[in-house]
């Protein structure tokens, strides 16, 4: 039973700040002495905050819930423009998932600074997002090849580095 109600709390604190014993229990559908007493539960657990006393208690989150993170986020290049350093990063300024799909659709030039700063650049400062490419236009893809030798080297690079001072 706990579930249930732990469910319907979810629902009725994410379409409103704060809720009350009554609220949840007409919500629930038990008595408002049980949903006082599951109320307290999580108030003494330090999930839920309460404010005020006896019947005009309200119950809101301890904390504010974080935003869900999207696993995959999709970005229209064209959308940005694909010539400057400065489309690339205005591009992935917001990127909090972990796939991107960089999307080429439209895309008429690509510049190699773009490239350079998607991939030499971003990419390796973001090593947990991973990086995919669609509909990149067939010209454009010895420079993209170019581009993973030269980050491959980078890397390659770098874990000498790495090894020689440990």
């Amino acid at each position: 039973m706990r579930g249930i109600v732990n469910d319907v709390l979810e629902r009725l604190l994410e379409s409103s700040p704060a809720v009350s014993s009554t609220q949840l229990a007409k919500a629930a559908g038990i008595s408002r002495q049980a949903a006082h007493k599951r109320l307290k539960q999580l108030v003494a657990s330090g999930a839920l905050r309460s404010s005020g006393k006896a019947r005009a208690a309200r119950y809101a989150w301890a904390q504010e819930k974080a935003p869900a993170v999207p696993l995959r986020q999709r970005l229209d290049v064209d959308s940005a423009g694909s010539l400057y350093r400065l489309s690339a990063r205005l591009l992935l300024a917001d990127v909090v998932s972990g796939e991107v799909t960089l999307d080429f659709t439209g895309v008429v030039d690509v510049g190699e600074e773009f490239l350079e700063e998607v991939f030499l650049v971003w990419a390796p400062a973001h090593p947990r997002v991973s990086l995919r490419v669609e509909h990149l236009p067939a010209r454009f893809a010895p420079m993209l090849l170019g581009l993973a030798k030269a980050a491959r080297a980078q890397g390659a690079g770098e874990a000498q580095a790495q090894a020689a001072r440990s």
